[in-house]
Formats: structure tokens, C-alpha cells, sequence
């Protein structure tokens, strides 16, 4: 008829059945795993693409079988958050077609985890450990919070777990019953990666041990210090103070002439008193406090050190870096009364206090202790002086300034201040480079550790040097000794002409300092000097003798002469 009738069909294709319905339950920030049966019925190999749909699951996103072969596929749900949810696993090839395994998903609450129980004496603190794991790639920032505060507290105030990392959180116990179980959940949460639950548990026991507290004054100088007490209950208390000074009268005294005191539910009381040592002995005290209900008793032991007046005098103690000072040095001790000089040694103790920044280096180079000289005439002259054996050998220079304290074992402490002084060495070498003007020009040479150790160094050239020296490397790893050491390059690129120009290198790690005087010169300038020239300036002699003859041949004609000569042999013809 000449018509066409045109429709549209839509096809749905409805996915097939799941093969099973499987349920995973596991507890969050753990694994649990399911074996997945695959057949290949083809005689080739056959790749099946794997979808995986659902928070927590993991497996590989390609599974491949041989020919006949059936294998298993590992699915592994590892949740991070509780939750019931749903999920699947889906395997498609374009030849064998999808199947795919409906997932119940069931992530539980971790159980709290309990840490052992804690023991604390009343007034005082215990603090346990606890491991946090991060298992995700991003950093997490938690939030904690503790059901009992008064007792158990999160010591960092912001808990940070880095990227697939873990991090130790102190948690610290402070009892405020005497034995009662006290009790707390510790929390630490992010809505990422979940909870972590600590149940902790403690019991406060009575106070048994003193507290150690050190005063120091000068002779006959009164010095006041405080004692801290935090009443560790929650109700109120009625406390009575007692000081017993040990030795003479009056050393010790209480500021607060009160003995009985009232401090509130875990409020904190300061208990000042003072300190005045009338010799250079050492003196000591017993502060209890003591309540009735219950009845307890906190005792603190009081240590007062005597200390000789400020000494004005700065000791020094001056060497070349890598040059030794061996000396014995005489200090006078004020007060001291120790019997014969001889046995001074025996009750007599020094230590050296050193500046955080310099105790490595003077740890290494510089040794003090209380030693009579081999010399007679060197020795303490009289029970108020001590003799120092010195032994100062430092490797690079250095100054610091310290304090050495000489204690005396039956009390007294004598303060002096020390400074420790190490000046530059020679040069080890000196180099001299030359170089063309904006040509660079390098000497290289080789350096290693002193000792069997490698060290890490920092060269450079110090602020007084000329700007045209470099060196590579500028820090590095300084080989140990006996190896071929570590290769420098020094190099000189002079920019302008002049007078020469000089530099001190310097190459130093943590122990040990070298410097090297650099030196850079232009190349003197010779005129040439030419034995037999080059080009010939002189003619051959017939060359010359043709030249000549040509010349002569090409002579032009004087025609004035000439016209003259004419014009006179016409007038005598006309007469």
C-alpha cells in the first residue's frame, strides 16, 4: 500500500534474582571476611568487573578465572560507624552476564574497654595510658568527655590521631573517697570514625608516703616558701598544722599562726612559712596536717640548704679549641669548717649547672671534681679554700656561661659563676685559587669525621668573606674516620678586577670545628712575546728591482719643462 507504521519499544530489563542473601555482623574498627564461590563455565578466560555497594565493604575490584576453574572471592566488611544497613555485591562479564549477592550489613557498638583497676593515695595522682588507633588516611581530631570529671580527666586538651597512625592519651586518677570504687566512662569520638569507650575504674588509699620539699636560703637570710594542699574530699574539712623542726629553733617557722584550719569540698590551702639556716649546716623539718574525720595525716619533709653568699667573681676558663687546659684551680668557700684540707674531698661534691643549649658540647669537653694538686705549693692553704682539678678540651669554640655548685654532705652549698670559653683554632689550611674575570674556578678536597662516626656538618663561608666564594655541599653527612671522607667543592667566580679577596670557610658538626683560609687572585697579565712574525712586511729584492723599472717606465712627461724648452728655441728661429 505504499505505508509505513512506525512504534517505539522501550525495553526494562529487570536484574536477576540475587544468588543469596548473606548477613555480615561485625564490631566497629574490626574485619570479619566471606568466602564468595565463582564459576567460569567457558573454555576462556573470563574477568569479572566488581561493584560493591555498602559503607565498610572491601575486595578486589576485578576477579579473574581460567578456563573451568572455580575460585573464591574474599569480601571483607570492616565498619567504622554503627549502623544496620544494606548492601551488595555485584559481578558482571559481558559474556557469562551479572549476578550478585544481596548484603545485610550489620555494624555493632564496641564493648567499653575496661582498664585495669587504679590504686592512688589520697592528695595525690595516678595516670594510665591508652592507645588510640587511626584507621583511616585522614587525620581525625576527637572529642572526649569523661561521666565522672572530679576523678578521671583527659590530660591533652586536644587529641589529634594522625593519617593510619596511632597515638598514647593520658588519662589521670585523682581519688576523693578513701576506699570507695570510684567509676567513669572516658570517651573519645569523631563522627568519622566513631567512638572509642574506656571504663576506667580506682580506689583512693590513706596517705602513707611523705612529700620531699627543698628550700634554699643564704646564711642568716630568711626566705619564705609555700606548701600547696588540695583537700581531696567533697565535703569540707577541719585540718590542724604542725611544724617540727629537727636541730635548732626558730629555722623553720609558720607564717599562719593558725593550727586548725577549714577547707572547702577539693578546695586548694596555702601553708607558707619561712626559713632562716643561722650556719652552713643542713637543716630539716616535718610538716603534718592532719584531719579526724576519717583520720588521716599528710606529712611533708622539709629539706633547708644553706648557701654561701653570692660570690661577685666570674671564673674563667679559656683554651684554643682543639688545645687541652689541665690546671687545678683554688676556690675560697665561705663558712666552710671541714676539718683538715686533706679530707676535704671526702665531704666536699661539685656539680656543674650548664645552659639547656650548651650541655651536649660541655658534657663532651669539660670535667670538674674536687682534687689537691701533686704540688705542695698549689694545695689549699687553709679550711676555707678547695682545690678543682680542671680538664677543658674542647673540639670547636664555644662560650657558656655556668654555674658550679659545691655541696657540702653534711649541709651548706656554695654558688659560683663559671664561664666556659673555647676560642677559634689556626686555620688547618689555606688555599689559593686564581681565576679569570667571570670564570669560575674550583679546588675540591676531601674531609672525615674524627671519630669511627658519622656526623652531620654545616659548611660555610663566614660573613667577612668575599661574595665570590661558594661551597658545595653545604650540609650534608660528615664520613667517620678511616674512610675516604666526605668530598668539598670550593669555587671562585671573581666579577670585577682588584685588589685580592679572601674568605675563611667553615666546616663544624656538633663536636668538632675546621676553617680554611681561601684565598682568590686574578692571573698576571704577560704581554705576548712573538719570535718570528707571522706575516711578512718586507719586499723580496726583485720584487723591488721590477718596481723600480715599472716606476720608471710609467714616469710621467713634465710638460711645463717641456713647454718652456720650446717656447725659447721658437723665439731664436723667428730672429
Amino acid at each position: 500500500t505504499g505505508y509505513y507504521s512506525w512504534y517505539t519499544v522501550e525495553l526494562v530489563t529487570l536484574p536477576p534474582k540475587p544468588q543469596q542473601c548473606l548477613t555480615l555482623t561485625c564490631v566497629v574498627r574490626q574485619a570479619v571476611a566471606v568466602d564468595i564461590q565463582l564459576v567460569n563455565p567457558l573454555d576462556d578466560v573470563v574477568v569479572f568487573e566488581v561493584a560493591l555497594n555498602g559503607e565498610g565493604l572491601l575486595g578486589e575490584a576485578e576477579f579473574v578465572l581460567a578456563p573451568k576453574e572455580t575460585a573464591t572471592y574474599e569480601l571483607v566488611f570492616s565498619p567504622l560507624l554503627p549502623a544496620r544497613t544494606k548492601g551488595s555485591a555485584v559481578f558482571f562479564n559481558d559474556i557469562v552476564g551479572e549476578f550478585w549477592y544481596d548484603l545485610e550489613l550489620i555494624a555493632e557498638q564496641a564493648t567499653p574497654e575496661e582498664i585495669e583497676p587504679l590504686e592512688c593515695e589520697l592528695g595525690r595522682t595516678v595516670q594510665v595510658q591508652v592507645k588510640i588507633d587511626n584507621p583511616t588516611g585522614q587525620e581525625v581530631s576527637l572529642k572526649h568527655r569523661s561521666t565522672n570529671k572530679i576523678n578521671f580527666k583527659v590530660m591533652q586538651q586536644k587529641v589529634v590521631l594522625p593519617p593510619l597512625e596511632s597515638t598514647n592519651v593520658v588519662i589521670e586518677y585523682s581519688p576523693s573517697s578513701l576506699g570507695v570504687q570510684e567509676e567513669s566512662q572516658v570517651v573519645f569520638e569523631h563522627p568519622s570514625v566513631g567512638q572509642w569507650i574506656y571504663k576506667l575504674q580506682g580506689m583512693g588509699l590513706p596517705p602513707v608516703e611523705a612529700r620531699k620539699v627543698t628550700v634554699v636560703a643564704q646564711v642568716s637570710r630568711a626566705v619564705s616558701s609555700t606548701i600547696t594542699f588540695k583537700n581531696p574530699f567533697l565535703e569540707t574539712i577541719h585540718a590542724f598544722i604542725v611544724l617540727e623542726s629537727r636541730g635548732d629553733k626558730n629555722v623553720f617557722q609558720l607564717l599562719n599562726r593558725k593550727a586548725k584550719i577549714q577547707i572547702g569540698p577539693l578546695a586548694t590551702m596555702q601553708i607558707p612559712f619561712t626559713f632562716t639556716p643561722p650556719s652552713m649546716t643542713q637543716h630539716s623539718a616535718e610538716l603534718a596536717i592532719s584531719v579526724l574525720k576519717p583520720n588521716l595525716t599528710w606529712t611533708y619533709q622539709i629539706t633547708g640548704v644553706a648557701e654561701a653568699p653570692a660570690d661577685s667573681t666570674l671564673h674563667s676558663f679559656t683554651v684554643q679549641a682543639r688545645e687541652s687546659l689541665q690546671t687545678y684551680y683554688l676556690l675560697n668557700l665561705a663558712g666552710l669548717d671541714a676539718g683538715p684540707p686533706g679530707r676535704l674531698g671526702d665531704q666536699l661534691s661539685c656539680h656543674l649547672d650548664v645552659p639547656q643549649q650548651h650541655q651536649a658540647i660541655v658534657s663532651k669537653c669539660f670535667e670538674v671534681s674536687i682534687e689537691n694538686s701533686p704540688e705542695p705549693d698549689q694545695r689549699p692553704k687553709d679550711n676555707s679554700q678547695v682545690s678543682l682539678k680542671v680538664n677543658f678540651a674542647p673540639l670547636r669554640p664555644f662560650v657558656a656561661m655556668c654555674n658550679l655548685v659545691i655541696t657540702r654532705a653534711s649541709g651548706g652549698r656554695w654558688r659560683f659563676d663559671v664561664k666556659l670559653e673555647a676560642t677559634e683554632p689556626e686555620v688547618d689550611d689555606v688555599i689559593s685559587m686564581q681565576s679569570p674575570l667571570n670564570k669560575p674556578a674550583s679546588v675540591a678536597f676531601r674531609l672525615s669525621n674524627h671519630t669511627s662516626v658519622y656526623a652531620e656538618f654545616d659548611a660555610f663561608f663566614d660573613a667577612e668573606s668575599a661574595y665570590e666564594f661558594t661551597v658545595q655541599p653545604t650540609s650534608g653527612v660528615l664520613e667517620p674516620a678511616g674512610t675516604s671522607g666526605t668530598t668539598f667543592v670550593i669555587t671562585y667566580k671573581p666579577t670585577e678586577y682588584g685588589k685580592p679577596v679572601q674568605g675563611k670557610l667553615i666546616i663544624q658538626t656538633e663536636d668538632v670545628y675546621w676553617s680554611y683560609l681561601v684565598r682568590g687572585t686574578h692571573p698576571k697579565y704577560s704581554a705576548p712575546v712573538v719570535d718570528k712574525p707571522k706575516v711578512a712586511t718586507r719586499l723580496d729584492k726583485q720584487v723591488q728591482q721590477e718596481m723600480q723599472r715599472n716606476s720608471h717606465a710609467r714616469k710621467k712627461k713634465n710638460f711645463i719643462r717641456d713647454n718652456m724648452s720650446g717656447g725659447a728655441s721658437a723665439a731664436l728661429r723667428d730672429d
